[in-house]
């Protein structure tokens, strides 16, 4: 399951919803018809705006996510985040966002993870001995939640979009506020996903993700902006590391069953 910064939400596009029965070859025999729907194309500028994020030794970005929740089958409410992150590989990983139910921030510096809510001047940590990639699979595995835009940031990103994947398409290119993007839309068993790329032959980079869950009453979608990707930021140490203040309250690291997201992460954690 691909999620960004929310809660149990997957993300893919409704473009190319494809069949997934057998078919057969011109000679009779059984084709392969995952490898006849993936369009190398599409597939080539996936892993070209990936692998110049993964090439990247530091980098920052803003973000912009819109997610939908069905209500009783029918009415679809839209949630909204935004924020920033930067990230030093493998180790370091900052990040601000914003939300319904107010800000945090995420500090990361290898030695473990520190949440703070600067709203309510709290903020909860756990120790953590391991690279970037190892410590956003510990929070999705014990608590269901996800750091922000993780997905797209480690260095296997590729692998994340494309593992199950059994319809890529290339739809050539699209101006998007004044600039022209490459547009792929894919599709998994589970989940359809569209994604704009730069068009930039040396540095290709993601611009936008629209997502579809076609299986879920609503279809319910969510939608990932990036912008000023920077390559280059000014980042100290200081960056990656909390420092509290006097007045600000440590809270209990949550429990894996005591809905972690909905607690630290969302901005609801208690004493």
């Amino acid at each position: 399951m691909l999620k960004l910064i929310f809660r149990g939400t997957s993300f893919g596009a409704a473009m190319i919803w494809a069949s997934i029965g057998l078919a057969q070859s011109d000679d009779g025999n059984e084709a392969n018809p995952v490898a006849e729907e993936i369009d190398p194309v599409a597939i080539k500028w996936v892993e070209a705006a990936t692998g110049t994020l993964a090439a990247q030794s530091a980098l920052a970005v803003n973000w912009f996510v819109s997610f939908d929740e069905v209500i009783d089958g029918r009415e679809k409410i839209t949630h909204i985040r935004s924020g920033q992150v930067a990230l030093r590989r493998n180790y370091q990983y900052y990040a601000y966002a914003e939300q319904d139910s107010g800000a945090r921030e995420y500090f990361f510096d290898g030695l473990g993870l520190t949440v703070y809510l600067p709203e309510e001047k709290a903020y909860v940590h756990k120790s953590f001995l391991g690279d970037f990639e190892q410590l956003a699979d510990m929070i999705g595995q014990e608590h269901d939640v996800a750091l922000p835009i993780w997905q797209i940031l480690v260095p296997d990103a590729a692998s994340e979009l494309l593992s199950n994947v059994t319809s890529a398409t290339y739809l050539g290119q699209r101006r998007v506020a004044g600039a022209m993007l490459h547009h792929v839309a894919m599709s998994t068993y589970d989940y359809d996903v569209q994604l704009w790329i730069s068009d930039d032959a040396e540095k290709p980079v993601p611009v936008m993700m629209v997502g579809t869950e076609p299986y879920a009453q609503g279809w319910p979608q969510f939608r990932a902006y990036f912008s000023d990707w920077d390559f280059a930021p000014e980042l100290d140490e200081d960056t990656f590391t909390f420092y509290p203040d006097e007045d600000d309250i440590r809270l209990n690291w949550p429990k894996s069953d005591d809905q972690f997201g909905q607690d630290a992460l969302n901005g609801e954690a208690s004493q």
